[in-house]
């Protein structure tokens, strides 16, 4: 009796399964099937957020100052205090949930996850609170640049202001025009924290958070935060949401506008919404700006077909819930019949190529992009600001150089490497636990060396490797035979 008591607790402390002839080391905890596997674990469609990123640390005295300086809270915190967890009714309550609401955000009266991002995300620093804006009277405007952001070059800032006016001015009835002496209508200028104003008026920032702030017309001037260090990027795109506001346009809450208060996205051009509300001020421009002609032929570009790939990078829905495939530069909708690539830098400005995995989290609005060590993610195909950012910083505990990565039903990510996998649960602190990383070899007959993994709009999850794919079987965790991918993904 002793002996088989003895045999039955090393065969609990270290049970071995072969799989394949590879032994596979089972947690005596979870022998039957790991909980992550379970069937119930992968479909509860509102377990999990709808953003698995950490929010970033915001203190209740950094909120409430937040509140006071946006024009949310009407009374001084000095006077108040600065906690936030305080009774509905509350001073403090009712400037959480006024920014709540202005932000389209659930009007809970709490510091959430969701409220921390957007407070702590970098903004532009007029009034969320704003009267109403004028325009300009006169066809031709002018500005000047008095001073240049310290982090960036000079000729490489002068460039990307112009750049941001002449995206404006090209979409309305309106010429924008730069001088280097004398007056102008705006001047554009690097200013302290505390600074003054062209009539001596006092004008602060709000910490490092805020990128720049602008006035409306007819006085337009723009200034820059000279606490802030801007990438290119960001300064073009911080520029033209400003210039907006030195044209007469106020803040939107569309979060695909360039208007949008809190810079979550980089521009590079004028969405058709900001087009058409600066034409509504001063009219569809009615002269054709000529481009400088050349005689020099365009090479056609030669790329190559969907059904000439031997293998491809990764696979991702968009928010749309239509499906692409990634190979090398280029992309391929995988509705149509045998398509042409298209550059990947057309539909998601400033991703690179060979992309490493992809996945699209649940609810559409986020789209995660991997690459070596580095993460790009992108919201209705735009990038948000501040990426590429480490994969280590965004999703702790996923490693680099990943084969493919895919959304389960609750929200939870897991992510292939090789031989190995890891399971990311936004809930959980940590997000991955210390059991990770596993052998594949939990999914009974996957394949190693993935090419990629997709949860697809039929609620099925696939796995791709050459031109073949499989299927994952839910009920038993077992992946299916290979099928050829012109079966179900290449129309050729």
């Amino acid at each position: 009796m002793i002996a088989v008591l003895a045999l039955l607790t090393v065969l609990q402390i270290s049970s071995i399964q072969f799989t394949y002839g590879v032994p596979v080391y089972i947690d005596p905890d979870t022998a039957i099937k790991p909980e992550y596997l379970q069937r119930n674990s992968l479909e509860k469609d509102d377990a999990l957020p709808l953003d698995p990123r950490p929010a970033p640390e915001v203190t209740e005295r950094e909120a409430a100052k937040f509140l006071e300086e946006m024009g949310f809270l009407n009374h001084s915190t000095d006077e108040i205090g600065t906690r936030l967890d305080q009774v509905e009714g509350d001073p403090r309550w009712i400037a959480l949930v006024r920014f709540q609401k202005q932000f389209q955000l659930p009007e809970s009266g709490k510091l959430d996850d969701d409220t921390r991002r957007l407070i702590a995300a970098p903004k532009c620093g007029v009034s969320e609170l704003n009267v109403d804006s004028e325009k300009w009277t006169k066809p031709v405007i002018t500005y000047k640049i008095n001073s240049f952001p310290n982090s960036l070059e000079p000729t490489e800032a002068r460039k990307l202001i112009g750049q941001a006016f002449g995206e404006w001015s090209k979409h309305a009835n309106l010429d924008i025009v730069e001088v280097k002496q004398g007056d102008a209508d705006i001047f554009v200028s690097d200013e302290a924290p505390d600074h003054q104003d062209r009539m001596g008026f006092s004008c602060r920032f709000l910490k490092n958070t805020t990128v720049a702030h602008a006035f409306f017309p007819e006085i337009g001037d723009v200034h820059y935060n000279r606490a802030k260090s801007y990438t290119p990027d960001e300064f073009l795109s911080a520029s033209m949401h400003e210039i907006g506001h030195s044209l007469g346009l106020d803040h939107v809450m569309s979060k695909s506008s360039i208007m949008y208060p809190l810079h979550i996205r980089y521009h590079i051009e004028i969405p058709i919404e900001d087009q058409r509300a600066l034409q509504a001020l001063y009219g569809v421009r009615t002269t054709i700006r000529q481009s400088p002609r050349t005689t020099t032929p365009v090479p056609v570009e030669s790329t190559p077909r969907l059904c000439s790939l031997d293998k491809i990078d990764t696979i991702v829905n968009d928010a749309s819930g239509q499906t692409f495939a990634l190979a090398g530069n280029y992309y391929y909708d995988l509705s149509q019949r045998n398509p042409a690539g298209r550059r990947i830098s057309s539909k998601w400005p400033r991703l690179p190529g060979s992309i490493d995995a992809a996945f699209t989290y649940r609810g559409g609005r986020y789209t995660f992009f991997f690459k070596g060590s580095r993460v790009w993610v992108y919201a209705d195909d735009q990038l948000e600001a501040g990426y590429p950012r480490a994969i280590s910083s965004e999703l702790p505990g996923l490693p680099n150089n990943l084969d493919a990565a895919y959304v389960t039903k609750a929200g939870s990510i897991v992510a292939i490497r090789r031989k190995q996998y890891w399971f990311y649960n936004p809930s959980k602190r940590p997000q991955v636990s210390g059991h990770f990383p596993r052998l594949v070899y939990d999914f009974h007959n996957m394949p190693v060396n993935l090419d990629a993994a997709l949860h697809h709009t039929d609620r099925q999850f696939y796995f791709f490797k050459g031109r073949e794919y499989y299927r994952l079987n839910l009920t038993n965790f077992t992946v299916g035979p290979p099928s050829a991918m012109e079966s179900k993904w290449f129309k050729c």
